[in-house]
């Protein structure tokens, strides 16, 4: 006798089955709307979408340019993360069904079709620093509608069982879809080509005559339209619609899920045809539950450096200073129990040690588990406080540092940060190369467009800043911000009472000359404050080229820079990092300066250098994290134990 199954013992795990998909993306929401938002806004930042035909009827120029411009159309609401995070879930929601209707995939396997929803997740969260060299601004959105293009010509099938008409179908479907949606619409075709060929309903010889004919139109379509076109390489024909990168090598890795999400299309349809209604395990579909949702969990990438730097990045284009250190500072009071662990943990490792060579190899191994700030958000910070003049005050009081990206590769600063910086920095014309070299390499964005008003309404250039605005007039979101700041490019308000620019004007008071920056972006503005001595120097100016003579630990740079900044500043209360730099440069050189300095500076300085005769340094990394619980908010603990610094 057959085995009778309690079919509702297992009732309500196949119910929390059903439902887990919706919960997933609930989840996934959140996670994106309220723990992602600055990598979303980063995004739309490089994003582009004008309602103009010109920009428009520019999408195609290639094949698959409808879906690029609807991509970029989506894009644009992640200016509202929540919403534009809210429209991506959807999407991947109608994927998820229209897989299901698609392959006829039973209940008992309906989770097979989240595979594609996970790989397409993965795409676009694993990409970290990968998004600085993305060369189209569409590819957080268009993936997925793509994908969800492909499965026309499946969920087409039943309805044209009309002896040629799958044939006509294909090839109709192959020339307008590969126009519209590129490599997507091929892929459509061959996975509908081999469901055909697997299609027990069809003689052998039928299913192989389609089969041979999608491939036939997949290779041959792309090489007919090629003579239409002028703007790309025939060998990229197979892959317009996918995500396109940086020619270095190291980057290609970034296609692997799309390119994967696309080779499910052709799995699914052979294994489709073996689906059995009659399936009762549950055993398939938890183990393809369990591997996606591992696979999301371990490839997304997941960085505190990272994630504040693009927040103090947002903060710094909305001119808000304060949110910028309040991001920096957030970040190192996060850390603050694990690095106590890990110090805990490390001090216990090295009991008893003796041997250099050992203590270095544990210091080393343990480095990864203290907090560092990148060199990106060290000069978010300093840029701040420098607007708020309390750079001289504060820069030394908090944590400091040269964390390399967790990156495949360094990304350069420039391409990250180097507009927002020069621009600020007082640097127009060097902020214009870079907003022309990222708008030839990446394309045009709301960032670049942003950033090219701004300047040239900085300069003067008054028709320049009317054209970079109208263009801004065509977009959603920026059309207030537009508005307000025609005014200011018209004359009608004054320049010098306007954020940002009250700031930046004071700093222009040298001869701005176009200088190679070696693609070193930190590197060239440590050169341009310490090579420059404007005869008509501002106090502002001055107090940038101090801080950045303190930052490079250069003793007569920072004789030199501190008698320019004494001439121009009006209060005689030297800041407390200058004084203790001077107390601390003084006895190194033993040249006793008359610069009077706070009772309570030189009494500080006498304990930091008696706490040095009681603990002796053997190793900077090993001391650093004690001597920095009692000294780490001073200009002696940067100048001794801040060393050797990388930028890039």
């Amino acid at each position: 006798m057959r085995p009778v199954v309690n079919n509702k013992s297992k009732e309500p795990y196949g119910q929390l089955l059903r439902l887990l998909p919706y919960i997933l993306a609930l989840m996934l929401w959140v996670i994106l709307a309220f723990r992602c938002q600055f990598y979303l806004k980063k995004i739309e930042d490089q994003s582009l979408f004008l309602f103009d035909w010109q920009f428009i009827n520019e999408a195609f120029k290639i094949p698959g340019g409808f879906l690029g411009i609807t991509g970029s159309f989506f894009t644009q609401f992640l200016y509202m993360p929540w919403l534009g995070a809210l429209i991506w879930v959807i999407i991947l929601l109608t994927a998820y069904q229209l897989t299901i209707k698609a392959f006829r995939i039973p209940e008992q396997l309906k989770a097979l079709a989240i595979i594609p929803v996970a790989l397409l997740v993965i795409g676009n969260m694993s990409l970290g620093y990968g998004i600085f060299i993305m060369r189209e601004q569409d590819h957080f959105f268009a993936p997925a509608i793509g994908f969800i293009t492909a499965l026309i010509p499946l969920l087409s099938l039943n309805h044209i069982k009309t002896g040629w008409g799958e044939i006509i179908f294909l090839t109709l479907w192959t020339s307008v879809g590969f126009t519209l949606f590129g490599t997507f619409a091929l892929t459509g075709t061959l996975a509908l080509s081999v469901a055909l060929l697997t299609d027990r309903n069809m003689t052998r010889k039928e299913s192989f005559i389609y089969f041979i004919s999608g491939v036939a139109l997949i290779l041959i379509i792309p090489v007919i339209f090629f003579k239409f076109y002028s703007s790309y390489r025939l060998a990229d024909s197979w892959l317009l619609g996918l995500p396109n990168i940086s020619d270095d090598e190291w980057a290609h890795a970034i296609r692997v899920p799309y390119q994967l999400t696309l080779l499910f299309l052709p799995i699914m349809a052979v294994i489709s045809k073996r689906f059995k209604e009659n399936i009762k395990t549950n055993l398939i579909q938890t183990l393809t539950l369990i591997v996606s949702f591992i696979a999301v969990w371990g490839l997304w990438f997941r960085d505190s450096n990272f994630n504040t730097e693009l927040g103090m990045s947002e903060a710094i284009d909305r001119f808000d200073w304060q949110r910028a250190i309040d991001i920096y500072q957030d970040a190192v009071m996060s850390h603050a129990k694990t690095d106590a662990r890990a110090y805990s943990v490390r001090t216990k490792k090295l009991s008893g040690i003796k041997d250099p060579q050992t203590i270095n190899d544990i210091v080393d191994n343990y480095n990864n588990r203290f907090f560092e700030p990148t060199r990106s958000m060290v000069l978010y910070r300093d840029l701040a406080l420098l607007k708020m003049n309390r750079a001289l005050d504060e820069a030394f009081t908090m944590k400091d540092g040269g964390r390399l990206q967790k990156s495949r590769t360094q990304i350069p600063m420039l391409l990250q940060s180097g507009k927002q910086l020069y621009f600020q920095y007082g640097l127009p014309n060097l902020c214009y190369r870079w907003c022309i070299e990222d708008a030839v390499e990446y394309g045009w964005s709301f960032g670049t467009l942003k950033y090219m008003s701004l300047l040239s309404i900085l300069t003067g250039e008054k028709e320049m800043a009317i054209k970079f605005l109208n263009k801004l007039d065509k977009t959603l979101f920026y059309r207030n911000w537009a508005k307000s700041n025609r005014n200011i490019a018209n004359g009608t308000e004054k320049i010098t009472d306007k954020v940002p620019f009250d700031k930046i004007l004071p700093l222009m008071c040298y001869e701005d000359n176009m200088i190679n920056d070696m693609g070193k972006c930190e590197l060239f503005l440590i050169r341009h404050f310490s090579g420059n001595n404007p005869i008509n120097a501002t106090s502002e100016f001055n107090q940038a080229a101090l801080l950045w003579a303190m930052r490079t630990q250069n003793i007569p740079d920072f004789w030199r820079k501190l008698y320019l900044y004494l001439n121009t500043v009006q209060d005689n209360n030297l800041p407390r990092n200058v004084q203790e730099a001077i107390v601390l440069y003084n006895s190194l050189e033993k040249q006793g300066l008359d610069i009077p300095v706070d009772k309570t500076v030189k009494s500080n300085f006498s304990a930091f250098t008696q706490y040095i005769e009681k603990h002796q340094v053997r190793n900077l990394k090993e001391s650093g994290y004690p001597y920095a619980q009692k000294f780490g908010k001073t200009f002696y603990y940067y100048y001794y134990f801040v060393r050797n610094l990388q930028t890039y």
